[in-house]
């Protein structure tokens, strides 16, 4: 059983993680391991997740409008037909309306083809992973001094050290387009690098602004598309834990108030919109590669301490 107070510092830690490239869900399933819950690890990490979502569409709310926007093109037709207007005004108007209409098709083409490349990879992954976790144990041995829960903290070690290479190289790309320009295959690309990122310890934002950047996307505009990209993706991720646990009959909640989950939420929703916009601006000029590298090397370190140390202990 997770405590309320457990849960609102992973909420905190969420709110605060997720604009970094450093995965906030290697570090809520991390915490989670260290006391012991890894059972629901993954489902709680989505839900989770969740309240920053609502932070993104909140910041970036011009953005979602643009797919929901209904484009003035009645309005065009009347300004059109009236014969008084100026016809240079008339056609400054159309320009703009076109560019509007095709940024909205793009947008709706990189978010739909990028999603469903996310979950074809992520699904199977997701769902491997969080049964790995439900049994407890992944492999014990050496008398048992290497658990499950070491395996877990060093692979989320190796990945987070994948993470930070893997920024550290797309970082010096030098040539910059818009997400508007990007070819259908790049699209496909991103989506199923996000549909890796599943995978607790490989960062979803710094793995999808570090491919969107590969593929030369400017920087601000990587940073936007990572968070767009990032709203499907949660969603999806907490429908498929719904399923899997109607499935099951068993709910990945279990035990933990649902006051707690609420306060949860509102705290991940809160910290991540008052940390979005700092962020995001550390994230353009710090190299935060170097950061993920660090942080997963430490990681490794004190497990292989820890174990070393319990080996001699049997021995």
């Amino acid at each position: 059983m997770v405590a309320v107070w457990l849960i609102i510092v992973l909420a905190i830690v969420q709110g605060i993680l997720e604009w970094l490239p450093v995965s906030s869900e290697g570090w809520l399933v991390l915490i989670l391991n260290w006391v012991g819950e890894t059972e629901n690890a993954l489902a709680i990490a989505l839900f989770l997740h969740l309240g920053t979502m609502i932070a993104v569409i909140i910041r970036f709310r011009k953005d979602f409008a643009l797919l929901f926007k209904i484009q003035r093109r009645k309005m065009d037709s009347r300004i059109e037909d009236n014969k008084e207007e100026d016809e240079s005004i008339n056609i400054e108007e159309k320009k703009e309306d076109f560019s509007q209409i095709e940024k909205q098709k793009i947008l709706w083409k990189f978010i739909l083809f990028a999603t469903l490349a996310t979950a074809v990879i992520g699904v199977p992954l997701y769902l491997l992973i969080k049964f790995a976790l439900q049994d407890g144990e992944l492999l014990e041995f050496a008398g048992g001094a290497i658990t499950g829960g070491d395996i877990i903290t060093m692979v989320i070690g190796l990945f987070l050290i994948g993470t930070g290479i893997f920024i550290l190289i797309a970082r010096k790309k030098t040539t910059y387009k818009t997400i508007f320009e990007m070819k259908t295959w790049e699209m496909l690309i991103v989506g199923a690098i996000q549909g890796i990122a599943i995978i607790p310890g490989v960062s979803r934002s710094g793995s999808t602004i570090g491919t969107l950047l590969i593929e030369g996307i400017e920087e601000e505009e990587a940073l936007r598309g990572s968070f767009l990209l990032s709203v499907p993706a949660v969603l999806g991720g907490n429908i498929l834990t719904l399923i899997v646990d109607l499935a099951q009959g068993d709910f990945s909640f279990e035990g933990i108030p649902w006051y707690g989950m609420i306060l949860a939420f509102i705290v991940s929703c809160g910290i991540g919109y008052l940390t979005i916009d700092l962020f995001l601006r550390l994230a353009r000029k710090i190299n935060f590669g170097w950061f993920c590298i660090a942080v997963g090397s430490l990681a490794l370190v004190i497990t292989l301490i820890v174990v070393i140390l319990a080996i001699t202990t049997i021995v």
